[in-house]
């Protein structure tokens, strides 16, 4: 169908040159119209093809430009687009959900075009437009042209049939490649018929300009001519600006007033034309820029405001390397370089800009090279966005694989890769195997957040106490490594490890309170003590918990005999399983004694293994074996039903008013069903509650505090006699012992023993407490008739040791009881 104003044109036409027919001047017009006509079909032929290579040409560049813009609206490496529904992988529905949206988007803004996406792993259409439909996500024909890209991996372009379109096309096909693959294809295409149309309509305007050319030609005169380019000139002025009102129409022929009409139209189509792309544009996280040959920016999108913070023209003009951190420049220029003199873009270059107010983002920037009709390269035209939070993710993931996040010391990870870059230097150095001492029995008194804010002081102090050239490490939990390197000398190694030690034993503050605290520390040297990472740690472990057994405090040197503690401590494991039952256990009973009468008031008892094979072995090697093992359960009921049996004879024989003292261990106590237990076997047994006396250390008092209340309190209740054993070393809160239902405190020998050497302060200051508190107090490990004396100025009521009386079996026990 004609244009209403070109059917006006042409009845003009008509009219006019039926005038010209009827006139004198026949014969020149017929030869002057003649010559117009012949060079107007010599032109139309020539211009005809050149017109639809043209359109032709000019549509395959749109259609490119779309299967571009939809290929970069896709985000991420194959494994993200691909396989990012799970293990059942991508399908067909999700993927269309996610992308038709756009597709809509882009062929609304864009009428007349068509695109789509098609993904190799479904062998499915996924997403097209216009006139989308369900049933057209499927497959494509078998001999579909698309299916050439995924050989080229190259853009094609071509005419035919499109499924999607259900008419003839000119298409252009791009694949989607990933990690070197290609896993589907997008494309634009736009409908033969529509260019067809198109092409009628720029055809037509061709015959208006030739009527006009005839008219020109026929009517000949010079003036009018003349007047004509007059008129021609000022109506151009008067288009460039859209300044032309009513009134002054009349001066213009009716026809450049039509045209002055369409570039109105056009002008208008051009600016919604604008304004959708903008609106395009703003729709995404990114801003899309523009620049010329030399880098120059030529436009911005309102987006660069979000992320830069300038304001679009205030970068118009400025280079793009402008803002970008120093160390990035390089990579900007070598990059536009290398692809200004290719046809192919770049994607995801990543590099650091300074934003207006200071800061720096992370950009990643997609972008292709732009060439004119001549194929000459004009500039480049891309979008960035912003990727300062993955980057920002990225850089505390690295952080936390070589950092440990509480402490922020190097991990083990770090650790490691130190190590075996000074093996490989085969430099000699020094492993400090740390372990807190009683970090368990603080953690679980004071909770797990003060126990956090401990372990990040005690990094701070280890650092505090090292030299330059060492290092710290967080090894897990409570242990930490140091590496120390520039030594001379054994010796050296020794000096310094006492320094941090020392240091370590100082108070720390914790929650503006005052906390003691120590280290136990083993030490490995290489390549003395290993050759490699594990052996160096292990011999160091093995170290640090022969300094623990050996009473904490202090630090051990990796010895060979070591290892040959550990297999010793294996075999003890396995021969603790037949131990109870081939009844290799026996106790062993130590009085104590009323400091000022001299009489026996109590007894303790003590387990003592006798091996067939190994002889006696000590508590100390064993009862850390029966703890781990959970052996400590059963052995401990033995304990106390063989205690509780013994003292049942004694009242058989007539001993009274002396009670049994049995140790209770943390796992033991820790039992639901303690409390239960003991009574239990009290009932077995037939003794009288007030006979026992339970022996729990300061550890196990502090340990779930409330829950310590509530089994002292039922055992206090059956007149079941409590004391706290080795008071003074551990960390109990006067407030907390307030609140404890005990009768004693059983006083840590290492406190009787600093009288021989001028100590006595605490010793003190613990029997003057357990008085306020009208508690008895027992002192443990008495040696000397100077300690005795002491503790008797002290007001000490009982005393425990070898002054008085040893460890002995209950048969040599029961007529010291009855001399008495």
């Amino acid at each position: 169908m004609f244009n209403p104003k070109l059917k006006v044109l042409f009845k003009n036409f008509i009219l006019e040159l039926w005038c010209i027919l009827m006139s004198m001047k026949l014969k020149i017009y017929l030869l002057t119209t003649s010559l117009v006509l012949f060079t107007a079909i010599i032109l139309i032929i020539l211009s005809v093809n050149s017109l639809w290579s043209h359109i032709e040409e000019e549509k395959f560049q749109e259609v490119s430009s779309l299967a571009l813009l939809l290929d970069e609206n896709i985000e991420g490496t194959y494994d993200d687009l691909v396989k990012k529904n799970g293990e059942n992988g991508v399908t067909t529905e999700a993927l269309n959900a996610e992308l038709q949206p756009f597709i809509d988007k882009i062929t609304t803004a864009y009428p007349g075009y068509g695109t789509g996406y098609y993904v190799k792993e479904l062998n499915s259409i996924v997403a097209f437009g216009p006139n989308f439909n369900k049933d057209g996500l499927k497959d494509i024909s078998a001999d579909s042209s698309a299916r050439i890209v995924y050989k080229t991996k190259e853009p094609y372009q071509f005419q035919n049939y499109s499924q999607t379109r259900d008419g003839i096309v000119l298409a252009n096909i791009r694949p989607i490649i990933r990690d070197g693959e290609v896993i589907g294809h997008v494309w634009g295409n736009v409908l033969v018929e529509d260019m067809n149309s198109l092409f009628i309509t720029e055809l037509k305007k061709g015959i208006g300009l030739l009527i006009i050319i005839m008219l020109i030609a026929l009517l000949g005169s010079n003036l009018i001519t003349r007047q004509y380019i007059r008129n021609l000139k000022n109506f151009r002025e008067r288009v460039k600006s859209i300044d032309l009102n009513q009134q002054q129409a009349p001066k213009f022929a009716a026809e450049l007033m039509e045209v002055y009409d369409e570039v109105v139209s056009s002008r208008v189509a051009l600016i919604e034309s604008e304004q959708r792309f903008r609106d395009v544009a703003n729709a995404f996280e990114e801003f899309v820029w523009e620049t010329d040959t030399k880098g120059n920016y030529l436009y911005l999108s309102e987006r660069a405001t979000n992320i830069l913070g300038y304001e679009p023209h205030e970068l118009i003009g400025r280079n793009t390397v402008e803002d970008v951190i120093k160390e990035d420049q390089e990579l900007i220029r070598k990059t536009l370089e290398i692809h200004s003199k290719g046809k192919t873009g770049f994607r995801n270059l990543e590099y650091r800009k300074m934003t207006k107010s200071g800061n720096v983002v992370y950009l990643s920037t997609n972008c292709v090279p732009i060439f004119n009709s001549n194929q000459e390269f004009i500039g480049f035209r891309g979008a960035a966005r912003d990727i300062s939070t993955k980057k920002k993710a990225e850089q505390r993931i690295q952080y936390l694989a070589h950092y440990d996040y509480l402490t922020n010391l190097p991990n083990r990870a770090s650790l490691e890769k130190e190590i075996n870059k000074l093996i490989e230097q085969d430099k000699p150095f020094a492993i400090l195997f740390i372990d807190v001492d009683h970090f368990k029995t603080i953690n679980d008194s004071l909770g797990h957040t003060m126990g956090d804010d401990l372990l990040r002081i005690i990094g701070e102090r280890l650092i505090e106490s090292i030299q330059q050239t060492d290092q710290v490490y967080r090894f897990g939990g409570d242990e930490f490594i140091i590496v120390m390197q520039n030594f001379q000398h054994a010796d050296e190694i020794k000096i310094r490890t006492q320094k941090i030690v020392n240091n370590m034993a100082k108070p720390l503050l914790l929650n503006d309170q005052p906390l003691f605290t120590s280290i136990s520390v083993g030490i490995s040297k290489y390549p003395t003590h290993g050759n490699d990472y594990e052996a160096l740690i292990k011999n160091a472990d093995m170290a640090m918990y022969t300094a623990k057994e050996n009473g904490r405090k202090q630090y051990i040197i990796y010895a060979d005999e070591f290892g040959e503690n550990v297999y010793e401590k294996f075999e003890i494991t396995n021969d603790f399983y037949d131990a109870l039952d081939k009844e290799q256990f026996k106790l062993n009973y130590q009085p104590q004694v009323d400091l000022h009468s001299g009489k026996i008031v109590g007894v303790e008892a003590l387990i003592r293994w006798q091996h067939p094979t190994k002889g006696v072995i000590s508590p100390a090697k064993f009862i850390p074996v029966a703890e781990e093992t959970g052996l400590i359960i059963p052995l401990g009921s033995w304990i106390l039903r063989k205690a509780c049996l013994d003292r049942k004879q004694w009242l058989e024989a007539g001993i009274q008013d002396i009670r049994v003292a049995v140790n209770i261990s943390m796992k033991q106590f820790q039992q639901e069903n303690f409390v239960e237990t003991v009574l239990s076997i009290l009932e077995e047994t037939g003794l009288d509650p007030t006979y026992l006396e339970l022996e729990i250390t300061e550890s196990i008092a502090m340990n779930k505090h409330q829950d310590v209340i509530k089994k002292l309190t039922l055992l206090r209740e059956k007149q079941i006699y409590v004391s706290i054993d080795d008071f003074g070393t551990g960390y109990s809160s006067l407030s907390y012992l307030k609140e404890l239902p005990i009768n004693q405190l059983k006083v840590d020998q290492s406190f009787v023993q600093g009288i021989d050497h001028g100590n006595y302060q605490i010793l003190q200051s613990i029997i003057t407490l357990a008085q306020a508190m009208q508690l008895s107090v027992v002192a443990e490990g008495v040696e000397t008739e100077k300690q005795a004396q002491r503790l008797k100025e002290f007001k000490c009521s009982i005393a425990q040791g070898y002054l008085y009386y040893k460890p002995m079996p209950v048969e040599d026990l029961l007529p010291v009881l009855k001399s008495i």
